[in-house]
């Protein structure tokens, strides 16, 4: 120690030391940080198997400790060979999973290509660099990125960013170098394990819509259940089956999932002029990353009030031959993974088996119920024959085989409109219509004007009730036409048909002779028919008024009657 003027100076090697010894506190700072993060890094491994929750904490690690603006981790997607963006805290997070880089595209692409670290202070001035769409890349200024290396092979990359135009250290890079280092192993196991677990979730879900192939269930609901699992299998969020109306000749919805509720269905697809393609040639999923700027206006304008932009559209084919369309949408203009598309080609394949299978047992049920009902009918024509033959009246063969006729075409009548309805409810009115028409034709003579007329209440009922219905009406009007314009050469029919709240009301009115035409000592056949139809059939009342105007024949019978 010198002493000058009573001041002690201190020598040239203790002052270095002591100004050396800031920087040696910050150098230990730095790395007490980098090892609290590197320690963090590997609790958040250790603690879940999970790999989103690994990457987010990764990512967040990595910013704090290297106080970077953003730092994002790509990983490689195999088939496509796309770095897909995984995790990220400054780019959209509607982002991931959706936004990628093709290997070899921009500095992190090109670092995972040529497995390099790439460290720029200028990002935008390399010419190497490119900025991703809608991920909010545009602030960045500094770019660092290093691959994940796994086992000599590349598992994606991960990049840090900077608003500040930043020059990166050699400490920073040396970090960044050792948390791939640390990371890349146990990434490559989550992976593993989340694809596992992926194809676990898939093979499930299609398992599940098998079952509701083979389940004998009503095709609507199958569907609806199908669309769903398809939703959820892929991380969609709306999946719309579309069936051919070949009376239309358009795609229908028939089943919907969407995980937005109040969302009106998807206008039809004309075949001869679909939204944006040819279904003609829709033998391979058709991937659009945005409808709303490529589909015709009235779809376009649908999705974008939906709220949709990407779609997978997949046909459904049965035998080569398109049955219908399975949309699947999602909310964001991205494009869909290879692995979703696979998975939804599985999906598609299995819901047209379902709709085979459902078409198979309909067509059996359809052709177990047409057996049923053309037995009863003829059971019916049977009865019909056997109450002729025991029939007194002096008529000629003629006249006995038109009536027969015309009680063979009113149970024609209602089989031909079971045909037309798919086996559902038979429209009464409609029927009643057929058969008058055709007795009016078959047996007014002549010399005859009348007027028959069809009035009242549509009135569904099953086929055994609008068979009973449809033969009385033809026995009454045959009986009217018969009986009362004996001696006239014009009248009037009115056939009415009424619903009341517990029963139906059929009426049969004309203007004939009624009561001028003597009393009646014993009902005719067709009255006798009308009796045993409506006691045994109908469960009902039948009531007859003649009166000085006419005739009235009245059937009354409860609307609960099979």
């Amino acid at each position: 120690m010198l002493q000058n003027g009573g001041l002690t100076t201190k020598p040239a090697k203790t002052r270095a030391i002591a100004k050396n010894v800031p920087k040696e506190r910050g150098l230990l700072r730095r790395r007490t940080n980098e090892l609290n993060a590197i320690r963090g890094i590997f609790h958040q491994i250790n603690a879940t198997s999970d790999l989103r929750s690994v990457l987010d904490a990764i990512v967040l690690t990595t910013a704090k400790a290297m106080r970077a603006d953003s730092a994002s981790i790509y990983l490689l997607d195999t088939p496509t060979q796309n770095l897909v963006l995984k995790a990220t805290t400054g780019l959209y997070p509607s982002s991931v999973d959706h936004a990628y880089l093709k290997m070899g595209q921009g500095l992190t692409g090109w670092a995972a290509q040529h497995n390099q670290i790439v460290s720029v202070r200028d990002a935008w001035n390399d010419e190497r660099f490119y900025m991703i769409p809608n991920t909010r890349e545009r602030p960045f200024k500094s770019l660092m990125a290093v691959p994940l290396i796994s086992q000599d092979r590349v598992i994606g990359a991960i990049n840090i960013q900077t608003h500040r135009l930043h020059t990166w250290s050699d400490g920073e890079i040396e970090f960044a170098t050792l948390i791939s280092d640390v990371v890349a192993g146990a990434l490559e196991r989550a992976i593993l394990f989340e694809k596992t677990e992926h194809k676990m979730r898939e093979l499930s879900a299609v398992a599940e819509v098998s079952r509701a192939v083979l389940a004998p269930a009503y095709l609507d609901e199958t569907l609806r259940v199908v669309a769903e699992m398809a939703v959820r299998a892929v991380n969609s969020r709306r999946c719309e089956l579309m069936l051919l109306d070949e009376n239309d000749n358009a795609y229908i919805t028939r089943a919907v999932y969407d995980q937005r509720a109040d969302v009106p269905n998807e206008p039809a697809w004309p075949v001869s002029s679909p939204p944006f393609l040819s279904l003609e040639r829709l033998s391979e999923p058709v991937l659009v990353s945005d409808a709303r700027i490529k589909m015709q206006p009235l779809h376009a304008a649908w999705a974008a009030d939906a709220g949709l932009a990407a779609l997978v559209c997949l046909p459904l084919t049965v035998h080569d031959r398109t049955i219908g369309i399975m949309n699947v949408w999602s909310d964001l203009a991205v494009d869909f993974s290879q692995a979703q598309v696979e998975l939804c080609t599985t999906l598609a394949n299995q819901i047209a088996l379902a709709i085979e299978n459902a078409h198979l047992i309909g067509n059996a049920a359809i052709v177990r119920e047409m057996n049923h009902r053309v037995k009863n009918n003829l059971q019916n024509i049977v009865m019909l024959l056997q109450l002729q033959m025991s029939d007194d009246r002096k008529v000629s063969a003629k006249e006995v085989l038109q009536e027969s006729i015309n009680r063979i075409m009113s149970v024609a009548a209602v089989h031909d409109a079971l045909a037309q309805d798919g086996f559902r409810l038979v429209d009464v009115k409609d029927v009643i219509t057929r058969v008058v028409s055709l007795v009016h034709a078959n047996m007014t003579r002549p010399d005859q004007r009348l007027e028959v007329s069809v009035t009242g209440d549509e009135i569904r009922l099953s086929s055994r009730a609008a068979t009973a219905v449809a033969l009385c009406a033809n026995e009454l009007v045959q009986n009217a036409m018969e009986h009362a314009f004996v001696d006239r050469v014009e009248g009037r029919i009115t056939v009415d048909l009424h619903r009341g709240e517990a029963d139906m009301t059929l009426e049969v009115r004309d203007n004939g002779r009624g009561s001028l035409a003597g009393s009646v000592q014993s009902p005719s056949l067709g009255l006798s028919i009308v009796e045993t139809l409506v006691r045994e059939d109908l469960q009902g009342t039948f009531q007859l008024r003649r009166t000085t105007r006419g005739s009235a024949a009245r059937i009354v019978a409860p609307m609960n009657f099979s």
